[in-house]
């Protein structure tokens, strides 16, 4: 199975901390996918797609994830991760 990843941004940019984490993931297996949740998070999806080590991109684009609170990111985790081994995201 595969490996998700949690992007970390601010809706504009992918964060290092992101990079960080998709180099873990890869260590443990390697089909990563990373899951962009945001608000208008096009050029955070574009730019995540570019990642080396990243196999999919997921995006989430909704208003009710524009800030990343863990109330309404943890319920669109939840409902994804049983696709998954491991889910993986920063700490920062």
């Amino acid at each position: 199975m595969s490996i998700l990843v949690i992007a970390e941004h601010d809706n504009t940019t992918v964060k290092a901390s992101t990079l960080n984490t998709v180099t873990a993931a890869n260590a443990i297996g390697s089909d990563v996918h990373i899951l962009v949740a945001g608000k208008d998070c096009q050029n955070v999806a574009d730019a995540a797609s570019k990642i080396s080590g990243a196999s999919k991109i997921l995006k989430a684009d909704d208003a009710a994830y524009a800030n990343a609170l863990a109330e309404n990111l943890s319920i669109l985790v939840a409902d994804i991760a049983a696709n998954y081994t491991h889910v993986l995201a920063p700490s920062n």
